[in-house]
């Protein structure tokens, strides 16, 4: 089976195989079932971590290497080119703009290529810019389609009429004509979003949480966290609180920087530790040293994903303080290594935190409770315990493996490029 991949995403979001791992999970499964892929991309994706702003300077990722994929990329012209210095409301316009008009137009041009030298069983278009790419490939061609989606941010904008029309480029790519629709269960109501936008979808829509490597996220004993502690640079007595997410505006990691003078006041041995890197990280930096709390705030930076899970096992208590949802991967990746969680009430987040059974539960918008509920569990061993025990029990209870969930959709796959397969075969033999 041949797919026809259109995304506008990096594989690795962040360098040395950091960020999540959805996309690498999904092109690997695919190769394993011996299909061919060709991924049409940009030579820099949408969600590609530049240091500094500096697309100018940027260099293209290095394509990870599997057998029957081949990338297809192609640049997208950018103002950030430039020389010249961007304010930068113009510099997100840039952005925006350029994927949401320039890349689906370029990503349908260079499938169109694909399209003229190959048969092509599956269109898979991957997330929002590729799901616009898409409908541009569909008005010349019949193909099987499948639209994946990561989640969405729609939900609290559905009674809005400014909101709709601020996230336009998302509804339609949610309009998108499929055969398979797939969105990630990640707390951000997407089920709901797509029967909204979209009510026709439903009837073919897999509503999927992501997996996780169950065998390598465990619970680790006492010697082993002070073992990664002590690789990791940690303090072995601490009380270690963690955030694991892109360092990006909406994750708020600010809130957690934010609490620690309230908690070294009634928690002197804490430590903050942030995994992951983005373009918040110098806010976040100059937010420590202006409350003073530099020393106890450990920026690790992007780990490959694979090593994340050392970061748990040596962390005490996970924090998780966006406002949209917080079922991503690090929250899930934590209960399932038995870690104590404290979490916003955000989307459908409380389905899986439920207050005091799987971790706490911080009331969304009121920030002054932040720092008093995480002190709650910083400074209560029996506490963090009990919790880290129901947030466990949770994770074997409820959560698959990568393979069990990327072996659901290859199959769902398979049948719908079989159709074109076995159409194809009958064409030949009339």
């Amino acid at each position: 089976m041949h797919i026809l991949m259109l995304c506008a995403l990096e594989v690795w979001a962040l360098p040395s195989g950091g960020g999540a791992p959805t996309l690498h999970r999904t092109l690997r499964a695919y190769s394993e079932r011996g299909h061919k892929v060709t991924f049409v991309t940009a030579t820099i994706g949408a969600n590609a971590h530049l240091p500094g702003g500096a697309l100018r300077r940027a260099l293209p990722g290095r394509p990870i290497d599997l057998p029957g994929l081949t990338f297809e990329r192609f640049h997208v012209a950018s103002l950030q080119e430039s020389r010249i210095a961007l304010p930068a409301i113009i510099t997100k316009a840039d952005q925006k703009l350029r994927f949401a008009l320039l890349f689906p137009r370029l990503a349908a041009q260079r499938a169109e290529q694909v399209l003229q030298g190959n048969a092509v069983d599956v269109l898979y278009a991957y997330e929002v810019h590729g799901a616009l790419a898409a409908q541009r490939v569909q008005r010349r061609h019949r193909l099987p389609t499948v639209a994946r989606f990561q989640g969405t941010v729609l939900y609290p904008h559905l009674g809005s009429s400014l909101g709709r029309v601020r996230h336009y480029e998302e509804i339609q790519a949610l309009r998108t004509r499929a055969d398979l629709y797939i969105m990630t269960n990640d707390g951000t109501r997407g089920d709901a979003v797509l029967a909204d936008v979209n009510p026709a979808a439903m009837s073919r829509l897999r509503f999927w949480r992501n997996g996780l490597d169950l065998e390598r996220l465990r619970p680790v004993d006492a010697v082993r966290k002070a073992s990664l502690r002590d690789a990791l640079g940690l303090p072995g007595d601490a009380i270690i609180l963690l955030t694991a997410s892109r360092l990006a505006n909406w994750k708020r990691v600010d809130r957690a920087v934010a609490a620690m003078p309230s908690v070294l006041a009634a928690v002197p041995n804490a430590h903050l530790m942030i995994v992951g890197d983005g373009e918040e990280r110098t806010n976040l930096e100059d937010q420590a040293a202006r409350l003073g709390v530099s020393q106890r705030v450990l920026f690790m930076g992007a780990i490959h994903q694979e090593r994340v899970s050392d970061y748990m096992q040596a962390a005490d208590v996970l924090l998780t303080l966006a406002d949209l949802s917080n079922v991503g991967n690090p929250l899930l990746e934590a209960m399932s290594c038995g870690l104590a969680i404290v979490a916003i009430d955000a989307g459908d987040t409380s389905d899986l935190i439920r207050d005091r059974e799987t971790g706490l539960l911080a009331p969304s918008g009121d920030v002054h409770q932040f720092g008093p509920v995480i002190v709650e569990l910083a400074s209560n061993n029996d506490l963090r315990r009990r919790l880290a025990a129901g947030a466990r029990h949770y994770a074997e209870e409820n959560f698959w493996t990568w393979d069990a969930r990327l072996a659901a959709e290859v199959d769902e796959v398979e049948r719908l490029g079989g159709q074109r397969i076995a159409g194809r075969v009958r064409n030949v033999a009339r």
